[in-house]
């Protein structure tokens, strides 16, 4: 008896973390698409324009506004400390790693939001073309 293909298996097809998940490297992929000229990736975008918008910040910190676990956010980052988009700071407290954004990282920054403008307004007809909403 084989169990392939069976109702029971293709329903797991609907599971929504599986769909969110999609949606979300969907979402990621398109966004480095429209954001490769200006040499950032999504990811990368977000930590700049977060840095930007506000005070200097924390690992720990940018870990927690994002979302993300350290450990991959200390990648992130190491790409743009060696890009030199980012500088690391020194604080009273040597366990914290605070980071700010650099003047090379405000340039990288505003030249990439024209192309983050354009995949604003593009994003939503796309996912519609792939049957899903990122909303």
């Amino acid at each position: 008896m084989t169990k392939l293909n069976t109702f029971r298996y293709r329903q797991l097809q609907s599971c929504k973390c599986f769909r969110m998940r999609k949606a979300s490297r969907f979402v990621t992929q398109f966004y480095d698409h429209k954001l490769k000229p200006s040499g950032i990736k999504i990811t990368q975008f977000s930590i700049l324009s977060l840095l930007a918008a506000g005070e200097k910040k924390t690992l720990i910190s940018l870990a927690d506004d994002l979302l993300m676990d350290r450990t991959t956010l200390t990648r992130s980052l190491n790409i743009l400390l060696k890009d030199k988009l980012i500088q690391q700071v020194k604080t009273d407290d040597a366990r914290k790693r605070v980071v700010i954004l650099t003047e090379k990282g405000f340039d990288v920054l505003e030249n990439a939001i024209p192309l983050w403008n354009e995949a604003e307004e593009e994003i939503l007809d796309e996912s519609k073309k792939h049957n899903f909403s990122v909303i």
